[in-house]
């Protein structure tokens, strides 16, 4: 049969599927393409790009990824809040945390927010918080972010003796589809002493701040 049975008006589609019938393609697994369970794992980044998946990693599990395919459409529903971004967070690390404008001391401008990755004896280990994982974060919360909200990611530091210090490992504000951190060239904060209340310590005459070794 070489005569399409088709209607002139069929779609461009129609004729592909009878094209496929005709040399004999195996059409069985189409049904399942479009169901993050059962889309064969090879063509799960498809569906997901086509589905605007917001976080996507080649490293993750079959069932990680399928798990992130059918959390898609129901995380757009829920993005651009606090919520989505602390989602977002908890996927890299449970001790990441979001302190909003408002909580910050001292108080912040409105729509600001920093995310912090607290170091130290009871906070995140220095050996997961690489450059690589420290842009895929930024890269994230900028997804899940409400547009009008900018934030720093602060790589924070305790010490044991009283004191506290703060070193922004990757520090920047971010436009929600910049995925690009600033990075701050001021003064390194993490080699300066300061009291518990975070204002760093002076020199006894008052003109440069004690640094630590």
């Amino acid at each position: 049969m070489t005569e399409s049975i088709l209607p002139p008006n069929a779609l461009p589609s129609e004729r592909a599927l009878e094209l496929a019938m005709r040399a004999g393609t195996d059409l069985a697994a189409v049904g399942t393409l479009l169901n993050p369970a059962t889309c064969p794992e090879d063509v799960l980044p498809f569906l997901a790009r086509d589905l605007a998946i917001s976080h996507w990693n080649s490293d993750w599990t079959v069932e990680q990824k399928r798990a992130a395919t059918a959390d898609a459409i129901p995380f757009h529903q829920r993005k651009a809040s606090r919520p989505a971004v602390e989602e977002v967070l908890a996927r890299f690390h449970p001790q990441l945390a979001i302190v909003e404008g408002w909580q910050a001391n001292p108080r912040r401008i409105a729509h600001t927010f920093e995310v912090r990755a607290p170091a130290g004896p009871d906070g995140i280990d220095a050996s997961f918080l690489t450059d690589e994982t420290a842009v895929a974060i930024i890269r994230d919360v900028a997804a899940a972010k409400p547009l009008r909200s900018h934030f720093d990611f602060v790589h924070s530091l305790e010490t044991q003796v009283g004191l506290h210090m703060a070193g922004g490992v990757i520090a920047g504000t971010m436009a929600r589809n910049d995925y690009a951190a600033v990075h701050d060239t001021s003064r390194d904060w993490s080699i300066v002493w300061q009291t518990e209340d975070g204002e760093p310590i002076q020199t006894e005459d008052g003109t440069d701040f004690v640094e630590h070794d």
